[in-house]
């Protein structure tokens, strides 16, 4: 087997890259040179076939115009043209006339070299007099010879398009009047026989040239090929056609030459010219295949010798290696089975050379190896079981991460991260102390495992591992339990072999322990106390974020009841004090016998009574369970009607004109608006009508709340510091809206928010973005 490595091998490839250099050059050198010949020659053949068609083509639409321009300066033929062309279509006078010069134009279509017939167009586009009376009256001005005629002379070739008419070819010059503007076109017509002979000439294409034209919009004139000289070319099938070098010569003009892909994605060596007599690309190709099959020869025959070189150089240079490389082949072998696995194998040592010296250092390498291998197998698996257990501890890290963040709740949470912590690294009992400031004492929390009996609280002062690691801040490690501990500090179930303790602390502020009990002794590696010590920390700031959770609930409810002690104190309790002091005061002056205004008395006690009932409703209703979520905006909408101004006697109205689908903030935020302009029509309006409205309006949702109370005028106050108005705008500001307030004394009172659409989706999405972020 052939080894590139081996000195035998790199001495064969040394002698044969000596043989095969000079030879690989010459034929690279011969090839590029040949390459580059022959695309020469063949771009310098295919230009001056390019130049010959260009030169036989505009020699051609020359004469063609010139014969048409020749027979308008014939004899009286421009002034018989202007005649026809004057006179009118129904004057019989004319028909003769018009017979007279038909018969004219027809002896000078005989005598013209190309022309089949000629015909006169008027500026309509309408052929007023033909050599071929059939077509005269035939409309034409749709045809592109009748569009350009009247510009100038033109020759309009048949392109494939349906947008140029295939009869033939039509040259086109303007009849001009006696006041120098155009009165018409004259037209002949020739068949495609002389432009089918230029482009059919096969001089110096070989087999597989082409020549071809295409017009500015890729619409293609070509001949008829013989089969197989063309493919890709059916001319029933293909109008329009683009390729590399068409499309330059199209839009910037000039020439283009080279080897390029072709319309079909074929190699051709072309040539590409822009006729501006014709407004077309003359395009001559040849297959690459055919213009290098002699280049490609010619490469063949160099590889051949290049080949014939290297078989002669291998067989010289094995015999030259043979008698230099046979001593190593058989201390390669050996090697060769050594390294394989057969350490019992030995190097003959038959030399005193350096062959036999390297023969002595396999020897010696070998007895080496047999002694590593042992060995290096058992800690293979030693550090094996060791990434083992290092991954699941890493998993179990990452669970208790996911998991203790949501869970508010101490007790929960504890015992949530002592299982957690035991199922993932396996130890014997997991167990978790909290630190009692006011008593000094460590006191157990949770547990999990073989320890799940509670114990007595710890003093912080003793002598137990928990209470040493809270004093030192640091984590404490007893690796082997029965032997470390005396029996007065050993709290630990019976056959626990090791413990870890990790103070867990926020801050720098120990909060507590988190206690590690295994069955083995020595059980703790430097990797599981680092891993442990990092659950024990986001253990503390779960247990730290559950503290100021329950704190935040605390606040929140002692905010609430001040909130609603402030109410009841301003509002009902003023009212009943209020009521008191009148129904005394009334009671001595009816006592006293002074009847007078009782009926207004007793109106006006009925009417403070009525206050304090609406307030103390306001505040029963808002102490219920909230029912925004449960039943969305209109749902909680309904309900407050309902349970207070319906009660009271206000005749509440929800009017919904469009159901919007709206965020849960966007709803509160309205909800919280609606209740509080609510409010302020039962402290203050006086209302016999509230009207809630939701509508569309635009690209904005708008919330009305709308009352016939008593009003006010809110030009001289300042609304922001009564009824509650800052906090309303406030509110609107946070969900992207904003409040107007419209009131008038004696004519009610409305309280508007609008909320643009846009907003909250903008809101919604750097909401999502803020939580991708997090």
């Amino acid at each position: 087997m052939f080894r590139p490595k081996t000195i035998r091998a790199r001495l064969l490839i040394s002698f044969v890259a000596i043989a095969l250099l000079p030879t690989v050059a010459a034929t690279a050198a011969s090839t590029i040179i040949v390459y580059r010949n022959g695309q020469s020659q063949v771009l310098d053949r295919l230009e001056s076939v390019a130049a010959l068609r260009e030169v036989e083509l505009t020699s051609w639409t020359q004469a063609l115009q010139e014969e048409l321009i020749l027979a308008l300066q014939e004899g009286y033929a421009l002034g018989r043209a202007r005649l026809v062309l004057d006179y009118p279509s129904d004057d019989k006078p004319s028909e003769l006339y018009d017979s007279a010069v038909r018969g004219r134009l027809q002896m000078l279509v005989d005598q013209m070299q190309y022309a089949n017939k000629i015909f006169l167009l008027d500026l309509e586009g309408r052929i007023v007099l033909s050599t071929n009376m059939a077509e005269e009256g035939a409309d034409v001005s749709g045809q592109r010879y009748f569009v350009r005629g009247i510009d100038g002379s033109y020759i309009n070739l048949p392109f494939i398009s349906p947008r140029y008419d295939s009869g033939g070819v039509q040259a086109a010059v303007p009849v001009i009047g006696e006041d120098g503007e155009p009165i018409g076109v004259l037209v002949s017509s020739t068949g495609e026989r002389v432009l089918n002979e230029i482009l059919e000439d096969r001089t110096g294409l070989g087999e597989t040239g082409r020549v071809y034209l295409v017009n500015s919009n890729h619409a293609l004139m070509m001949p008829t090929f013989p089969e197989g000289i063309a493919p890709g070319f059916p001319s029933d099938e293909l109008d329009y056609v683009y390729s590399d070098g068409i499309n330059m010569v199209i839009e910037n003009g000039g020439s283009v030459a080279g080897v390029l892909d072709d319309h079909a994605g074929t190699r051709v060596i072309g040539v590409y010219r822009w006729l501006s007599s014709l407004e077309a690309a003359l395009v001559v190709e040849q297959d690459v295949s055919e213009v290098f099959g002699a280049i490609y020869t010619t490469v063949l025959v160099n590889g051949a010798v290049a080949l014939f070189s290297v078989l002669l150089a291998v067989g010289a240079s094995l015999l030259i290696t043979r008698s230099i490389s046979e001593p190593l082949v058989s201390l390669a072998a050996t090697a060769t089975e050594i390294t394989s696995g057969d350490l019992e194998r030995s190097a003959r040592v038959e030399r005193e050379d350096e062959i036999g010296t390297l023969a002595h250092a396999f020897n010696s390498m070998t007895t080496q190896l047999r002694e590593l291998i042992e060995s290096l197998e058992q800690r293979v698996e030693t550090r094996t079981r060791a990434l083992q257990q290092r991954a699941q501890q890493l998993e179990t890290s990452a669970q208790v991460s996911r998991e203790i963040t949501a869970i508010l709740e101490i007790d929960e949470l504890l015992s949530r991260v002592v299982d957690l912590i035991r199922q993932g690294f396996g130890y014997y009992s997991v167990r978790v102390f909290l630190v009692d400031e006011e008593a000094g004492l460590l006191v157990q929390r949770a547990s999990s495992g073989g320890a799940m009996k509670m114990i007595q609280p710890l003093d912080i002062d003793g002598s137990s591992p928990n209470s040493e690691a809270v004093r030192l801040n640091d984590h404490v490690l007893i690796e082997d339990v029965a032997r470390d501990l005396s029996a007065a500090d050993v709290i630990e179930p019976p056959g626990t072999g090791s413990q870890l303790v990790i103070p867990l602390q926020v801050g720098g502020q120990v909060i507590g322990t988190l206690d590690v009990l295994s069955q083995k002794a020595d059980a703790f590696t430097a990797d599981d106390v680092l891993a442990i010590q990092i659950l024990g920390d986001q253990t503390a700031i779960a247990i730290v974020n559950a503290r100021l959770y329950e704190k935040s609930q605390e606040l929140a409810v002692v905010q609430e009841r001040n909130r609603l002690a402030r109410e009841l104190h301003d509002s009902v309790t003023q009212s009943l004090y209020s009521l008191g002091l009148l129904s005394e005061g009334w009671r001595r002056l009816v006592s006293a016998g002074q009847l007078d205004n009782v009926e207004e008395h007793l109106l006006r006690i009925g009417e403070i009574s009525q206050n304090a009932l609406k307030e103390m409703r306001r505040l029963i209703y808002e102490l219920r369970p909230p029912v925004l979520e449960q039943e969305g905006l209109l749902g909680a909408l309904h309900r407050r009607l309902e349970a207070v101004e319906g009660r009271v006697g206000i005749d509440a109205r929800l009017e919904v004109e469009d159901l919007v689908d709206m965020p849960a903030y966007v709803e509160e935020g309205l909800y919280r608006i609606a209740l509080e302009a609510l409010n302020n029509s039962l402290k203050h309006a006086s209302a016999n009508t509230v009207t809630v409205r939701i509508r569309a309006d635009g690209g904005q949702l708008v919330l009305e709340v709308i009352d016939d109370g008593v009003g006010f005028d809110p030009q001289p106050i300042n609304l922001d510091g009564r009824m509650g108005i800052t906090s309303m705008r406030e509110r609107a500001a946070q969900i992207g809206g904003e409040l107007s307030v419209v009131a008038e004394p004696g004519a009610g009172t409305m309280i508007k928010a609008s909320v643009d659409c846009e907003s909250w989706v903008h809101q919604a999405q750097v909401g999502s973005q803020m939580k991708e972020v997090s």
